[in-house]
């Protein structure tokens, strides 16, 4: 038993100083980045790492599942401040990048999973995006993430096509352009 509970309490302890790093990254958590300031471009297009993680009902997830749309993948806890500040602009986001084929994939690490997040969403009103929940921390870990919270921009062939470090305002006209534009897949080649 005893040899079961260090890995947990590394993983927490991790999970901490992730969460650390995220709000000392920025002087003010609340301050929001236009999109295409914070925007890092991904060249060349690259296949994010194998990753999955579980819906609000238990199902397991990898973005494989979400071929052939535009997707906004971001990991995000409820402890984090700066996570916290974006969220609801990523909800309004998700609503209104729908109608495009693009979905936002909120992929908390909370350690307490679906509690955690059902509670933050009921509390802050967040209507338009799914629980997503990795407890473990295994995307954060996969992707080898410095801190919190971070998003990837993917494209409808599966690629990363930008990434973000921190919080930023997502629901704006110009946001939208760009998220339109980077989620289009390269052309065919021949």
């Amino acid at each position: 038993m005893a040899g079961s509970l260090l890995p947990r309490r590394v993983l927490l302890a991790s999970l901490g100083a992730l969460g650390l790093v995220a709000t000392t990254r920025r002087s003010n958590a609340l301050a929001l980045d236009t999109l295409s300031d914070a925007l890092e471009r991904v060249s060349p297009r690259t296949v994010p790492p194998p990753i999955s993680f579980k819906t609000a009902t238990g199902a397991r997830q990898t973005l494989a599942d979400y071929r052939g749309k535009g997707l906004v993948l971001n990991i995000w806890a409820t402890w984090c401040g700066p996570c916290v500040a974006e969220m609801p602009s990523l909800d309004t986001l998700a609503a209104s990048i729908a109608p495009f084929g693009i979905v936002v994939l909120p992929v908390s690490i909370d350690a307490t999973g679906l509690p955690a997040v059902k509670s933050f969403y009921d509390t802050n009103r967040i209507d338009h995006l799914p629980m997503l929940l990795d407890p473990n921390g295994d995307v954060a870990h996969a992707f080898k993430l410095d801190g919190i919270p971070t998003s990837f921009i993917i494209d409808r062939s599966g690629r990363i096509t930008g990434r973000i470090e921190g919080s930023v305002q997502w629901d704006t006209k110009q946001a939208i352009a760009l998220l339109r534009n980077l989620v289009k897949p390269l052309p065919q080649s021949g």
